[in-house]
């Protein structure tokens, strides 16, 4: 950790002021993949609670594009996060 980051009494910054955290796209990207890991265990959970031990094919269906649709929103989001980034430091 650099001396800049360190605060006048040693401690160390607070999180809310992170780069990541104040970059909107990036906070976006980070809900995204939440929600994919989120479909993911739903989709366990379909397997879980179904008679024969496998969820419906319109079950896998949903959550399939909801993981592919959340993964596809992170990638551009958090690529857009860090051309901004860049963009502010010019």
């Amino acid at each position: 950790m650099s001396q800049a980051e360190v605060g006048p009494n040693g401690a160390r910054p607070d999180r809310s002021q992170s780069r990541f955290f104040r970059n909107t796209p990036r906070k976006i990207s980070l809900f995204f993949l939440a929600v994919a890991v989120a479909a993911l265990v739903v989709g366990a959970g379909f397997a879980e609670i179904s008679k024969n031990g496998s969820p419906t094919s319109s079950e896998t269906a949903i959550v399939r594009w909801v993981i592919l649709a959340s993964l596809a929103i992170f990638v551009v989001t958090y690529v857009v996060g860090g051309r901004t980034r860049v963009r502010s430091r010019s």
